[in-house]
């Protein structure tokens, strides 16, 4: 069956992440969105890597039948759920808008960390699924060799040139690997040039009690 995943970039207002992540974790999507999704993370980007302050969720979808039930929710009966008003006044205290993809995954493995790694990659029309299958095959298990574990992996919908790949992993870990020599890291970057166009990654912290949060 297809998983699909929302991913949300939320833009917050001053200090408002953790107040905002805290009400995202405690949300009943029961009431809200027609039972058609589950929280699989939410994170702080870390400012210093990334557009700030910004937290990015990510919500597993009950397949097509809950996008259908979620886009009827939070949509077409929006003024009749109740709860989901509420539910957004009350984020709207701590947050400003933000931008949603729908993302179909290839690779799904939730793994706590203390810290992850957040791709958004620019490819080539159409080269998505071919750069994902590289990405497992080739550079996973140099990233693994190196404390990270790839967690999602996902092609965007509703474009073909977008891709999202999810890391966990520990500041020493990426602190080691970045500042390291692997000659095998320059080999995959020029491979990789072969499907993209732009690639850029960066540094998030999970919310405490969040579901990818060290336990």
């Amino acid at each position: 069956m297809t998983q699909l995943f929302l991913h949300e970039v939320v833009d917050i207002v001053g200090e408002g992440a953790r107040r905002y992540m805290d009400h995202v974790v405690t949300t009943d999507t029961n009431a809200i969105a027609g039972r058609g999704m589950r929280l699989f993370g939410t994170w702080q980007v870390v400012g210093m890597t990334g557009r700030w302050p910004q937290v990015v969720n990510l919500w597993e979808i009950d397949g097509w039948e809950g996008w259908r039930r979620s886009i009827v929710a939070a949509n077409i009966k929006r003024e009749e759920n109740l709860a989901l008003g509420e539910w957004w006044q009350e984020a709207f205290t701590v947050r400003t808008g933000g931008f949603d993809r729908l993302l179909e995954a290839r690779t799904v493995a939730p793994t706590r960390g203390e810290l992850f790694v957040h791709e958004l990659t620019k490819v080539k029309p159409g080269a998505g699924p071919d750069y994902l299958a590289a990405l497992e095959e080739q550079w996973a298990p140099v990233a693994k060799d190196h404390g990270h574990t790839l967690v999602g992996s996902y092609e965007v919908l509703f474009t073909d040139v977008e891709v999202v790949t999810v890391w966990a992993t520990s500041l020493d870990d990426h602190i080691a690997f970045e500042s390291g020599s692997d000659e095998r890291v320059a080999e995959w970057r020029a491979h990789a040039r072969q499907y993209l166009t732009a690639w850029r990654e960066e540094l998030m912290v999970p919310c405490p009690g969040s579901p990818l949060a060290p336990a």
